[in-house]
């Protein structure tokens, strides 16, 4: 699958500012593919200077265009182009480990809330006035002669955790943060659970969840207990019966929604398992449904 963030940094044709592990980039490029299936293994800000793009997750579909920001989770995601013509935004990628660390030392009285409330991968964002000056501000530093010093951009940073985590606004990014920071590990559970219909290998699983791939394999077999490959083709099977009961997408689309590599290998994994093709399996829930 393609790596974003390794996509992005160090490449010539954006201009951009990095300091240790951040990076601020102004990517500016056309979108040329309907469809762009992509993970990164860091978390990021994007703010829209022009163009739209649509993000969809399996519960949601988000439409971004000028003016728009979100907050984008490490993992995979699966865009679609809208128009034809050039996206151009602010990108702004940070690792788990620098939210906690500035989140620690400069929120020290920061509690879990108690409520559990779910995040999808993809955070919308309200722009308040903090917000958007904020982001031009960064945006200038792009028409500078010179770029900004080191230590300013890492001030810049942590302004924007800091903004974040002091509003009044963006409540489920907030709570978001506050469970990665009282969190010491990303919880396998919600990785895979965000993830597991994207070809990803083991490795990069193991990434996500901010682990060796051995650490990930022991963790994985005593939390399912079973392997990461039973588990995902499982998971996948699962998702594409809900997809064949609740859907009237085709047996490709559903095979691409729900992380097969090619609707041959679905239909004979889904015969295995629920002892009839899924076309088959269809037909009969609609009559079944017709007939109530």
């Amino acid at each position: 699958m393609f790596n974003f963030l390794e996509f992005v940094e160090g490449n010539p044709i954006f201009r951009q500012f990095n300091v240790d592990e951040l990076l601020f980039t102004a990517y500016d490029c056309p979108i040329e593919v309907e469809r762009l299936d992509y993970w990164t293994q860091k978390n990021y800000f994007v703010y829209t200077i022009r163009g739209s793009i649509r993000w969809k997750t399996p519960d949601h579909e988000y439409l971004i265009g000028k003016g728009d920001s979100v907050f984008v989770k490490k993992g995979t995601h699966r865009t679609y182009k809208v128009l034809d013509g050039d996206y151009c935004a602010l990108l702004i990628f940070v690792p788990d480990e620098f939210i906690k660390t500035v989140i620690k030392n400069r929120i020290p009285e920061l509690q879990k809330e108690q409520d559990n409330l779910s995040t999808d991968s993809i955070i919308p964002l309200e722009l308040d006035e903090m917000l958007y000056t904020y982001f031009v501000s960064v945006l200038s530093y792009f028409s500078q002669p010179t770029p900004p010093s080191k230590s300013l951009l890492k001030i810049k940073f942590e302004e924007l955790i800091v903004n974040i985590m002091t509003s009044r606004h963006n409540a489920l990014l907030i709570h978001y943060f506050k469970e990665l920071c009282c969190d010491k590990k990303r919880s396998i559970k919600a990785v895979m659970e965000a993830n597991f219909a994207s070809h990803l290998k083991l490795a990069e699983y193991a990434a996500l969840c901010g682990r060796s791939l051995a650490a990930f394999k022991r963790d994985f077999t005593e939390i399912y207990d079973t392997t990461p490959g039973r588990w995902l083709k499982a998971r996948r099977l699962e998702y594409g019966k809900f997809l064949l009961e609740t859907t009237d997408m085709n047996i490709n689309e559903i095979t691409l929604e729900s992380g097969f590599e090619n609707t041959s290998h679905f239909i004979k994994a889904f015969k295995e398992i629920f002892k009839q093709p899924p076309l088959h399996f269809k037909r009969l829930g609609q009559e079944q449904e017709a007939n109530l």
